[in-house]
């Protein structure tokens, strides 16, 4: 091998060291400081597992690190949050015999055939009003009917409080619906209607921290809150007696050092109109982005006696790890990664909640005996500095060495 062929050598194995990288970031158990068992309810059926605290404090942000394992098998899932979900379908109504009766507005809705509704939805021009207004299912649109609810319509344009016009029945089927309306609406004041099947699920919330006893430091109350680490809060739920009505007071949420958050309100409305009564009420904070571990809520009660809260709590929406068992029964969760990103599972980009669900049940956290860590991901060079200066102290050594070689060489030749 020439001279110049072994220089050229040595400068490739030079720059293959200098480049070397280590293994890319892959899922292992090893590398998870964490590990959970889990007992499956069903091995035939959907499967889900709650986000629990000790998850949330030691899994990465957004819960990118959650793999299901079965042995080194990955097991797909979907990660999802049980937000409040409804559905509606919408069929018009046809209004007959539209009159006044003995001073109540009446009339007749024909539903139409194979209809099914939970909700009457009417359009009213009037304003400023509380009514009551009864349902009565017929197969007929005259005689005897069935009646299926009373329901309160009312307006409070002039309060700002909004209003409704909604009669909610049992789930029915019946071709016509009588409805007999108090005389605060007159008949020309019914201007159309539409019947709807209205189907809600309700968000599932969890605890996420507690709160002190609330501190009065007029004109303010103030109640100190611990977070669980990691969790994503959703709202603040206040526990306030239910005989105290007409509030409504700004809660500011604040951080240990002062620095506000956010801002909302808490209020119970309670409005009267003869015998007829509405309450309106929201006494959930939602919040924003909270990443403090405690905050303090600042309740301002201006000139007003403070409100008797009993409890304030932060909460989180549930979130749920979806899966299929598949037969398997020794599946684990793990997490404690901090390399992984979210993983892409074709489960959950086409998955649907099943009706037959079951909860799988998770063991309590525990370390991860296999841990080991992950290897050190910075390159060859970088990890082993001494060994890039010994070679290239070797190679100009080498250098050196032919150079003077050369030298002699020549100096002989010359001779």
């Amino acid at each position: 091998m020439t001279k110049q062929r072994m220089l050229r050598a040595f400068c490739l194995l030079l720059c293959a060291v200098a480049l070397a990288q280590s293994n890319p970031d892959r899922p292992s158990r090893n590398y998870f400081r964490f590990v959970r068992d889990i007992t499956i309810a069903q091995s035939g059926r959907q499967n889900y597992i709650v986000i629990d605290p000790p998850i949330w404090a030691h899994a990465n942000a957004g819960l990118s690190d959650l793999r299901l394992l079965a042995d080194d098998e990955q097991v797909p899932y979907s990660l999802s949050e049980e937000q409040a979900s409804s559905s509606t379908q919408v069929r018009e109504a046809r209004i007959l015999n539209l009159g006044s009766r003995a001073g109540r507005t009446e009339f007749d809705l024909d539903l139409g055939n194979d209809a099914e509704y939970n909700q009457v939805q009417l359009r009213i021009k009037a304003t400023n009003f509380v009514a009551a207004a009864t349902a009565a299912g017929r197969d007929v649109v005259t005689g005897a009917g069935r009646k299926l609810s009373t329901s309160t319509l009312y307006d409070f344009s002039r309060e700002g409080l909004g209003n409704n016009f909604a009669l909610r029945v049992p789930l029915s089927t019946f071709r016509y619906l009588h409805v007999s309306i108090t005389p605060a609406i007159a008949p020309r004041d019914v201007m159309g209607a539409s019947t709807s099947v209205h189907r809600e699920t309700q968000a599932k919330w969890v605890s996420s921290g507690q709160c002190h006893a609330p501190e009065q430091v007029e004109p303010n109350t103030k109640i100190a809150c611990d977070l669980d680490p990691g969790a994503p809060v959703g709202r603040i739920l206040f526990a306030i007696p239910p005989e105290l009505v007409n509030f409504r007071r700004i809660v500011n949420v604040v951080d240990p050092q002062g620095a506000s958050l956010c801002v909302g309100s808490i209020s119970r409305i309670r409005m009267k109109n003869g015998t007829h009564e509405v309450v309106n009420e929201d006494i959930a904070l939602n919040c924003c982005s909270v990443k403090a571990r405690s905050v303090v809520l600042e309740i301002e009660n201006a000139d007003n006696k403070p409100l008797l809260i009993e409890k304030a709590e932060p909460q989180s929406l549930e979130r749920r790890i979806y899966f299929d068992p598949a037969a398997r029964s020794a599946i684990k969760l793990y997490y404690g990664d901090e390399k992984l990103s979210t993983p892409e599972y074709d489960y959950a980009r086409f998955f649907q909640k099943q009706p037959d669900e079951v909860e799988a049940v998770l063991s309590p956290e525990r370390p991860n005996p296999y841990c080991t860590g992950r290897p050190d991901a910075r390159p060859w060079s970088e990890q082993h500095k001494w060994v890039l200066w010994a070679a290239m102290l070797l190679a100009m050594v080498v250098l050196a060495i032919l150079a003077l070689k050369g030298f002699t060489s020549g100096t002989a030749a010359q001779r």
